[in-house]
């Protein structure tokens, strides 16, 4: 029995160092996994509230403006989020890597800029007649799709710029929406 007790301790221990050999997420996946998390939190939120505003557009009442400004406000924070988020996100230390974060700093700059506008636009419709609130409303629509089409375009940009990269994309289980075909 003595000498079963340390035998048992060192094949657990050799059993957990082995686990360990290989196991782990690559840097690259480690990242990546990140990178889609954020934007699909991101584009869950844009989502709700766009279908929220479809919904308060297709019964109007006297809420409707309420409605529609309280959920561009949820989709501007969501944005700020967003590009928070992806400029902490640290990418792997490679030069393919520090490519990557350049084309992710660029979408969140332009995620900033876009809530940034949104919020002004928001602020600069209330008061206003419920027809020119709509009006200076409905202008967002164009740059939220831009900006999801931005943020299709430069996660397939980062796929294509390096195998590895893109490897981590394709084991990353948050990137499953976001894979590239090619």
């Amino acid at each position: 029995m003595k000498t079963f007790v340390p035998a048992l301790v060192l094949a657990a221990a050799l059993a957990s160092v082995a686990a360990g050999c290989g196991g782990g997420k690559s840097a690259e996946e480690e990242w990546a996994g990140n990178v889609c998390t954020d934007v699909a939190n991101w584009k869950s939120q844009v989502t709700t509230a766009t279908n929220n505003i479809s919904n308060a557009l297709q019964s109007p009442g006297s809420g409707t403006i309420s409605t529609i400004s309280t959920e561009v406000q949820s989709a501007v924070l969501a944005t700020r989020e967003l590009a928070t988020n992806l400029k902490g996100d640290k990418p792997p230390s490679t030069t393919e890597g520090e490519q990557a974060k350049q084309q992710i700093d660029s979408l969140a700059t332009n995620a900033q800029s876009t809530a940034t506008k949104a919020k002004q636009t928001v602020e600069s419709a209330q008061g206003k007649s419920p027809s020119q609130a709509l009006q200076a409303l409905s202008s967002l629509a164009p740059d939220l799709r831009s900006l999801s089409q931005q943020v299709s375009s430069t996660l397939s940009s980062i796929q294509a710029s390096s195998s590895k990269l893109k490897e981590g994309f394709d084991k990353a289980d948050s990137c499953k929406q976001f894979r590239s075909s090619s």
